[in-house]
Formats: structure tokens, sequence, C-alpha cells
């Protein structure tokens, strides 16, 4: 699948199935992508914080504006 079929075909997934746990190496590979994506003067301005566990994503939850249009729905049980 090339790029554009990626993009056409990309939802905003709000809900997951919690059943398929995703290792921490896919994830810091997934992270080394983004970073690896075009940045103005290649800064890489941005940086990340891996949370994987149920523990870790507990403290931040609370943080996190989840699907802001759908009001009757407060995120992640």
């Amino acid at each position: 699948m090339n790029l554009k079929d990626l993009i056409l075909k990309t939802r905003t997934y709000r809900r997951f199935n919690e059943s398929h746990k995703i290792d921490n190496s896919t994830l810091e590979g997934f992270v080394d992508l983004a970073r690896l994506s075009a940045s103005g003067a290649n800064r890489q301005p941005l940086k990340f914080l891996l949370y994987n566990t149920p523990k870790e994503c507990e403290k931040v939850f609370p943080f996190i504006a989840w699907a802001g249009y759908l009001l009757d729905w407060a995120g992640p049980e």
C-alpha cells in the first residue's frame, strides 16, 4: 500500500481493542518515524514520552481532551 492509499483510508479512532497489546519497541519505531518526518530546518522540535501500561495511562488520561466534538463521551474507561 502506498502513502496516498494510507492517507485516504485514515480514520480517527476513539475506541481500541485493549486485548491487543503493542510492545514498546514497536511504539519506539513509530516515534522514530515521526521524528524523521519533515520539520522546519530539520529542528525536530517535538519531544515524545511513551506511556504503555494501564497505570501509566491513568496518570495521563485526565489531562487529555478526548474527542472534543463528542460532548457525551469522556474518553477511555
